[in-house]
Order: C-alpha cells, then sequence, then structure tokens
C-alpha cells in the first residue's frame, strides 16, 4: 500500500501482479479479479491485520483529529477506523460523570410536568425516563392538573402503546371511553376520548398479559393500581 491508502496488492489474494483498468481499479492476474484503489471503497473490504490493530490500540483516544490521523497512517477512511474501534470496544465514553439537577431544569420541570409525558420532558431535558420520575417524586410535584381521568394520549403514554392499538380497545369495549363534550374525537381536534382512572384500572388487571413492561410508564401505573 502506498501513500494516500492506495492499493498496489490484491487486497483479496494478496498478490501483486496487478495491471490497470483505468481510473482507481485494477486488475489481479492471481485471482483474476478487478478491484477499486480508492480509499473509501477500500474501507468496505479492508482485512486488517494485527499490526494495524495494534497501531489503533495504542493511539485511539477517542478524539476526531487522531482518528483521522490513525486511518490516514493505516490507509483506511475515518469511518472504518471509528467502526473498527468500536468493535474493539476501544470506543468508550471518558467524560461520563453523573448530571447534577440544576433550578433551570427543576423550573422546566415544573411547568412541563402536567402538560406532557415524562419521555417527552425526558426528549426535552436529555434525560433518562427514570431520571424524571425520580426528580418528579423527590421535588413533590404533582404530575396531573386534572383527577380522576385521561385523554386517549395520556393513556397511550401509559400503556406504551400507539393510538391505533387503544383506539381498538375503545372501539371493542374492552376499554371503556366516552365523549368528553358529547362529540365523538375526530381529526380535527377540539375533542378528546374521556376515560375513566376506574375504567383504566379495571383494564389493565384484567389485560395486563398485553403490555410490554419496557414500554410502560410504571410510576403512574403502580398509582393507578395502589390507588
Amino acid at each position: 500500500m502506498c501513500a494516500g491508502g492506495i492499493l498496489k496488492a490484491c487486497p483479496r489474494c494478496g498478490g501483486n501482479r496487478c495491471r490497470s483498468e483505468g481510473r482507481d481499479r485494477l486488475f489481479c492476474q492471481d485471482c483474476r479479479r478487478s478491484f477499486s484503489t480508492s480509499p473509501q471503497d477500500h474501507a468496505k473490504w479492508h482485512r486488517w491485520t494485527e499490526e494495524e490493530k495494534d497501531i489503533l490500540r495504542r493511539g485511539w483516544d477517542n478524539t476526531n483529529a487522531t482518528g483521522r490521523a490513525l486511518a490516514a497512517t493505516i490507509g483506511v477512511t475515518h469511518a472504518a477506523a471509528r467502526r473498527k474501534a468500536g468493535n474493539m470496544g476501544l470506543w468508550k465514553r471518558t467524560d461520563y460523570r453523573k448530571r447534577v439537577w440544576t433550578p433551570a431544569e427543576d423550573e422546566q420541570l415544573e411547568q412541563m410536568v402536567h402538560r406532557l409525558a415524562p419521555s417527552t420532558i425526558a426528549n426535552r431535558l436529555g434525560r433518562s425516563v427514570n431520571s424524571v420520575c425520580s426528580r418528579v417524586k423527590r421535588l413533590g410535584l404533582i404530575r396531573r392538573v386534572r383527577d380522576g381521568w385521561y385523554t386517549k394520549m395520556e393513556v397511550c403514554g401509559i400503556l406504551g402503546m400507539d393510538h391505533k392499538w387503544v383506539q381498538r380497545r375503545i372501539d371493542s369495549g374492552e376499554l371503556k371511553a366516552s365523549y368528553h363534550n358529547g362529540h365523538r374525537p375526530g381529526h380535527t381536534g377540539m375533542t378528546m376520548w374521556h376515560i375513566e382512572e376506574g375504567d383504566l384500572r379495571s383494564y389493565i388487571r384484567s389485560h395486563a398479559y398485553e403490555l410490554n413492561g419496557r414500554n410502560v410508564d410504571l410510576p403512574t401505573i403502580v398509582d393507578l393500581i395502589a390507588g
């Protein structure tokens, strides 16, 4: 391999008897196959040697500048070097530390906790759902302004299901729901489904086997069942 990552030997058989077949292509007379000499194509089927792995292992420090330098030394693209470093377990976070909740984040949490689902709040604050729920409990915040009933979208967040899945349960009668203002909810908005807390509790108790434990809003379900 010469400077810039241009191949002289065949990457498949290692043979050196290669002749040109135009721009960025060579033909190997040993295995009778043509191949590209560009670094971008080379990264797709590059066979990493132990020497190249050692270079990557000794020099990798998770920075782009070092990654590009190592990639140029080895003769692969930066993306290929990053991918190989990840496969070798070299790509790890070294700047991890526990994030402390700031007063500004607490203020945002107080403003959003009554209006948004925990998953939405977590995305906006850049935190996990468990972190948000724990902080709400520690601050003693109430997650709902109204009590006694839920909208369909709130039930979707609690059960961890999409609105079509919940709507099928409403249409079949498994989950009891009524029209909040006397008009059936449609695509135009301004109306909503009214699902009583007791009806949602009954559905969860009788259909718990349908729910995915990794997707449900566990703190809310625990409060429902306990209530």
